[in-house]
């Protein structure tokens, strides 16, 4: 059977990063007043800000008469808990087996609010579940203090990991999912896979001879941690690569870090209605034929500037986040700074919408320091793994038989070439076509965000759900 997936297109790569349109204003004495009613005011607890955002939503708090939306504490032991957006809706599907669960899972310090644009048209297939969760340590999970891990062997590697996904499975034993498709988006991606390398062995119900892995099918949306790089642990002398490194020498092409590292800093100003709506159609990065293509001289000397201080922080396992909660009154001028070009789309359309949505990030992001603590211990500087899932996956998802898409927006900052490359390493194991790829058109790294009309209708075609 053939495996051909279309590839990316070399040459001309628009660029998710360009301003020049409408952002919405906020002033430092707007940061001041923020900051005094964040803490002092009744009106803005994590509960209130979380429902003022979900309200948007035509089935929350009340039923819209065929979905219900509700909220969930779920305690997995220790005094930890997952925080939870579940919805179902209840009307009966075609065919029994069509009734599913779908696991969403955010990226870095990011939360399950950010999937706000998603959750009515995902929701809307007859007896579907969503489950959005904040992972142990983001949103309004419970921050239990982050171990001071190592991140100098692989095992220790392994241990951060473990932190995330064992307290997944926990959850889902809680909430007794017994088969569900997951969905992880960037550091969320990375983790999902590692959930299933963990804990969707190959079970088999030995009476039955059913499949008893929980995970049905695995959809990761720009997903960190893919490609090779120099700082890949698996390099080490002695260190010997899984047994899923299938690929031939001829792809393993290895990432820049200081062009990633440009890359990377520019994820906090993009600006969203540039994105979904660009003004300059010939604004593009040029790109060539290798598996990570170029930056501009001027772009790699802009971060040049502050490298020192930018590795040091890395390499010391400092928390950007951490700055922001400690500078008082400015911190909301801070946060405006990436709500406004993230979200300048939704203040087009709807101010109060855009401040429900920047109130809701603020809480997030000044929540107590936790597991953003495990970023530069998984990754290393540019954002490039120390265990690249491109040497983990492929062997093994082909032993689970596991459907798996790998999605990507047509301005990504991600390294789709990766994921390119991982789905062809995939269906050249399985010998069949098991692993997917799609490119989401006017739509950067935050694809679900950006097109989230195109997002659903290619996660209902890798589903087989027809509206």
């Amino acid at each position: 059977m053939s495996t051909a997936i279309e590839a990316p297109q070399d040459g001309t790569k628009k660029n998710e990063f360009n301003d020049g349109r409408v952002r919405a204003p906020y002033t430092w004495g707007e940061s001041f007043k923020d900051w005094f009613k964040q803490g002092v005011s009744s009106k803005y607890t994590d509960a209130k800000v979380e429902e003022k955002l979900l309200s948007v939503l035509p089935f929350f708090p009340e039923s819209d008469g065929t979905r219900i939306g509700k909220v969930i504490n779920t305690p997995i032991g220790d005094g930890k808990y997952i925080h939870e957006f579940y919805i179902e809706n209840t009307e009966k599907p075609a065919n029994k087996d069509e009734t599913m669960d779908i696991v969403l899972v955010h990226g870095y310090a990011a939360s399950l609010g950010l999937f706000i644009d998603n959750f009515d048209s995902l929701s809307s297939i007859p007896g579907i579940k969503i489950h959005a969760i904040d992972l142990l340590g983001f949103g309004f999970s419970s921050r239990p203090k982050f171990p001071n891990f190592p991140s100098n062997t692989k095992a220790d590697i392994y241990k951060v990991e473990d932190w995330f996904i064992d307290s997944m499975e926990a959850w889902r034993k809680k909430r007794n999912l017994n088969k569900f498709i997951l969905l992880g988006h960037s550091f969320g991606g990375y983790l999902s896979c590692a959930y299933v390398l963990k804990y969707n062995k190959n079970l088999i119900d030995v009476a039955t001879g059913k499949n008893l892995n929980p995970v049905e099918k695995l959809v990761l949306i720009s997903p960190v941690g893919v490609e090779r790089s120099k700082y890949s642990l698996f390099k080490q002398p002695g260190a010997s690569l899984p047994s899923s490194d299938n690929s031939s020498s001829a792809t393993r092409v290895e990432a820049d870090p200081i062009a990633r590292e440009a890359e990377l800093t520019k994820e906090f100003t993009a600006n969203q209605e540039d994105i979904v709506h660009p003004v300059n159609s010939n604004s593009s990065i040029k790109t060539t034929g290798s598996d990570y293509g170029e930056v501009a001289d001027d772009e790699i000397k802009s971060v040049s500037r502050g490298q020192k201080l930018f590795h040091y922080l890395w390499k010391n396992n400092y928390s950007p986040f951490g700055i922001v909660r400690n500078i008082g009154p400015l911190k909301s001028k801070f946060i405006s700074g990436w709500t406004s070009h993230r979200f300048s789309h939704v203040y087009v359309k709807d101010p109060d919408t855009f401040y429900a949505v920047h109130d809701y990030i603020y809480r997030i992001f000044n929540g107590k320091g936790s597991g953003e603590y495990a970023i530069t211990r998984i990754l290393d500087l540019g954002a490039l793994a120390k265990l690249p899932l491109i040497d983990r996956c492929p062997e093994s998802f082909s032993k689970m038989n596991l459907p798996t898409l790998w999605m990507y927006g047509d301005k990504d900052w991600m390294n789709e070439k990766a994921g390119y490359q991982m789905t062809k390493d995939i269906n050249k194991v399985a010998e069949r076509k098991l692993a997917s790829y799609a490119i989401l058109p006017n739509a950067g790294h935050h694809l679900y965000l950006d097109n989230p009309q195109a997002f659903s209708k290619t996660i209902f075609k890798f589903l087989n759900f027809k509206k």
